[in-house]
């Protein structure tokens, strides 16, 4: 039981790990954002929406690695 207990902690930490690749991906994006703008600014409506897409794709991968780590840790 102990070990089956330790299994799922570390699965649970493991699924941790594209909270930090999300944050790392939402700088990179938002970064990208404002250099784009800078360099075009007659396009910021059509930038802005791209960006939005892209943000909406990496918050989807860390909300199914939340939902992953809860179904492994409760059952």
């Amino acid at each position: 039981m102990l070990m089956v207990l330790a299994a799922k902690v570390l699965v649970f930490g493991a699924c941790m790990l594209p909270i930090a690749g999300a944050a790392l991906g939402t700088g990179i994006l938002f970064a990208s954002y404002n250099i784009a703008v800078a360099r075009n600014p007659e396009e910021v409506e059509n930038i802005f929406n791209t960006t939005l897409m892209g943000f909406a794709l990496i918050e989807t991968f860390v909300f199914l690695s939340f939902v992953l780590a809860a179904i492994v840790f409760f059952l």
